[in-house]
């Protein structure tokens, strides 16, 4: 029993040695992540960029919709017209007004 609490060299210098490995690990972790932080930076500004474009084209698409629909009103009255200006034409042939 007496040889289980005995503290020999060997058990102070693995004791240390875990320590000291803590501490580099903990080191180094934090000049990584200042690292990390460094290298996202540029990404982050990208993806600032990536977002205007992508709001700058839904906003065209909904240009792009609105003047269709536009168009598409214009050509809807223009062949009522068209109709029109037929059924005329059909009646002034046959003598009809």
């Amino acid at each position: 029993m007496q040889d289980f609490f005995t503290i020999n060299f060997g058990h102070l210098l693995t004791i240390v040695a875990f320590l000291v490995g803590g501490v580099a690990f903990a080191y180094t972790i934090k000049g990584d992540v200042g690292r990390l932080g460094d290298r996202m930076k540029p990404v982050e500004d990208e993806l600032i960029r990536l977002r205007e474009v992508v709001v700058a084209l839904a906003r065209q698409e909904e240009r792009i919709n609105a003047m269709d629909a536009r168009m598409l009103a214009h050509g809807k009255r223009f062949d009522e017209i068209s109709a029109i200006v037929m059924r005329g034409m059909g009646n002034a042939r046959e003598g009809r007004s």
